[in-house]
């Protein structure tokens, strides 16, 4: 499998105020899977990446939100990319070895750009130092 494009098409960044960033915590971080499509051999992974800060942790008091959305283009045989699109179809969920490589590049990416737009907030920067592993469900 082979990850041949990634762009980042949607950045926004909030605070709710200055003066909550002093009790701020390192940020929940989601990275939801939008949609999965193809055209042949090609897959596009639309995402969105969000990062939710917080005040001392308490997930009902706002610091401030980074969002990054845009896509992941693949690049695999026609039979490989039949299958991808059948298992999304299907469930819902791309094969483990596929996830893994698509939320370890979105991690890095997004992880990187939102360091940028974190640092013009005054926001903790949302960078994940592990790589993710996925299992299947049992």
């Amino acid at each position: 499998m082979a990850i041949t494009g990634f762009t980042i098409s949607n950045v926004e960044g909030s605070i709710k105020s200055v003066d909550l960033l002093s009790k701020q915590t390192f940020p929940k971080l989601n990275i939801s899977l939008d949609s999965v499509n193809s055209d042949g051999a090609k897959i596009k992974v639309s995402y969105t990446f969000i990062a939710d800060y917080s005040e001392n942790g308490k997930a009902e008091s706002s610091v401030g939100q980074l969002k990054l959305g845009g896509a992941v283009e693949i690049t695999e045989t026609k039979e490989t990319v039949a299958a991808i699109m059948k298992r999304w179809n299907d469930k819902k969920t791309l094969p483990v070895e596929v996830a893994e490589e698509v939320i370890n590049g979105l991690n890095f990416r997004c992880s990187a750009t939102g360091t940028l737009l974190a640092y013009a907030l005054g926001l903790i920067p949302p960078l994940v130092i592990s790589t993710t592993k996925i299992q299947e469900p049992k």
